[in-house]
């Protein structure tokens, strides 16, 4: 298995259990806020798939480019949105090959800076850093039982 395949497969595993953790959450909690100025519930589910799909095509084309994030008025569609992201992000990292990865990148942003690699692992990072928040999120909404984070 080589490095791209691994690293893909490393995320599906977090990609997964955020979708089984948004399929807890019911439409009158999509704009649930823990402070005023948190992302929604929603909007964090939502931010966590497109942006980590940014990070993905990154390693392909080096442009930062906002993704564009669907409006979505129930948790259905949030959890459509990211079951459509996580197929898109899967196929731009199938692409991937392991001369991709180890290949210099062109950031600006020094913790970025050096094989394209990188740009995978601030994904991975990311994923997993708001998948926590949408843990505490959904603790704070009343919810008994959540999956395991892994």
């Amino acid at each position: 298995m080589g490095q791209a395949n691994q690293m893909m497969n490393e995320w599906l595993q977090h990609r997964i259990v955020l979708e089984k953790l948004l399929e807890s959450i019911d439409d009158e909690h999509i704009d649930f806020r823990p402070w005023e100025d948190a992302m929604a519930l929603g909007e964090l589910a939502l931010h966590i798939a497109g942006w980590n799909d940014v990070f993905v095509s990154m390693v392909t084309t080096e442009d930062f480019v906002p993704p564009d994030i669907p409006e979505c008025k129930t948790m259905g569609d949030v959890r459509k949105a990211v079951k459509d992201f996580t197929e898109k992000t899967k196929a731009a990292y199938e692409s991937l090959t392991d001369a991709d990865l180890e290949a210099e990148n062109n950031s600006s942003h020094p913790k970025l800076q050096g094989a394209k690699k990188r740009y995978l692992i601030a994904m991975y990072d990311h994923e997993i850093h708001h998948k926590g928040q949408l843990f505490v999120y959904t603790r704070m909404i009343g919810a008994k039982e959540v999956p395991f984070f892994r």
